[in-house]
């Protein structure tokens, strides 16, 4: 199993970030890839299932899908994902810090079933992983700071 993990302080509370996150009308914001959301399934654990197409590297449309294993709120979310053959689990932790901020803790993990191409499909997941996860943390970072009016825009 391979794994990342990134980290960003965030000057809101915990239950506005982990709204942020939450709201689907953030996904845009949060993966700039994204071409449409397809469905939206609300789950019994207060979760929900989301379908959804992206544009891959090379312009194509790509469905991908995305489902709450773990929602428990404003806390930790734990996620899996499958896009392009490949799935993924991704854990999201909101803790607070002191005065009004928020540490968000996420990792994105992944394997690959079979042994012998294993390295051969996760080396180069490793640095798009990282800059996807990169990118959704300086996002809601930059609009959760930025302040109510930008995210009212979003």
């Amino acid at each position: 199993m391979s794994r990342i993990r990134e980290q960003i302080d965030i000057e809101a509370a915990p239950e506005d970030v982990f709204a942020f996150f939450d709201d689907v009308a953030n996904a845009g914001v949060l993966v700039p890839s994204l071409v449409a959301l397809t469905s939206v399934e609300a789950l019994p654990n207060g979760g929900r299932r989301v379908e959804y197409t992206t544009r891959n590297k090379h312009g194509e449309i790509v469905a991908a899908s995305s489902e709450h294993l773990e929602y428990d709120a404003p806390h930790r979310t734990v996620t899996r994902g499958q896009q392009s053959g490949i799935g993924t689990v991704s854990t999201r932790h909101f803790v607070r810090t002191t005065g009004r901020g928020t540490r968000v803790v996420a990792t994105i993990e992944w394997s690959v079933p079979v042994k012998y191409v294993a390295a051969l499909i996760t080396s180069p997941l490793r640095r798009p992983l990282r800059r996807s996860l990169r990118h959704s943390l300086g996002a809601a970072k930059a609009a959760l700071e930025s302040g109510p009016a930008s995210l009212s825009s979003n």
